[in-house]
C-alpha cells in the first residue's frame, strides 16, 4: 500500500475528546461511514450489531467468537472479512459485530489495520494518523 497519509481529527465521545477516525464500511453491497475510536490496545475491531442491521447486514452468519472486553467479561463477537476504506486507501480487514460491546461507540482495534498502517496519536495537536506502509516485495 502507497500513498498518502491520513489526518484525522479527535471528536468528541462522551463528553472528552478522543482519537477517532471516520471510515468507509462495506457491508455487502452497501458502503457506510462509521466513526470508530481508535484503540491500539484492542486486537479487534468491533461494531455495533444495531449499526450493521440497519444496514440490512446479517451478521450473526459470522464465525462466532467470544471476546473479552475492558472489564474482563465475555461478549460474543461474530467476525466477518469486510472492506474498509481509510482515507484513498482500501483494505481486507476481519471485523466483528456484536450486540453486546456495552459501550456508545465502535472500537477499530489492530488486527489488519495496524499492519497496514503506521498509527500514530499525537495528543497535542489531538489528531491521530495513518500513515500507509509501502507495499511489500515478498
Amino acid at each position: 500500500m502507497n500513498g498518502e497519509r491520513v489526518v484525522f481529527r479527535y471528536k468528541p465521545i462522551q463528553g472528552r475528546l478522543s482519537p477517532t477516525a471516520t471510515i468507509g464500511l462495506c457491508l455487502g453491497e452497501t458502503w457506510r461511514r462509521v466513526d470508530f475510536y481508535v484503540d491500539s490496545g484492542a486486537s479487534y475491531s468491533i461494531v455495533h450489531g444495531d449499526f450493521a442491521r440497519a444496514a440490512g447486514f446479517d451478521f450473526t452468519t459470522g464465525e462466532r467468537l467470544m471476546v473479552q472486553v475492558g472489564d474482563g467479561s465475555l461478549i460474543p463477537v461474530f467476525m466477518h472479512r469486510v472492506l474498509l476504506q481509510i482515507g484513498p486507501h482500501r483494505l481486507d480487514a476481519r471485523v466483528g459485530f456484536s450486540d453486546r460491546l456495552g459501550i456508545g461507540f465502535h472500537l477499530l482495534g489492530r488486527l489488519d489495520v495496524f499492519e497496514q498502517f503506521r498509527v500514530c496519536f499525537h495528543e497535542r495537536e489531538r489528531s491521530v494518523i495513518f500513515d500507509p506502509y509501502p507495499a511489500r516485495r515478498d
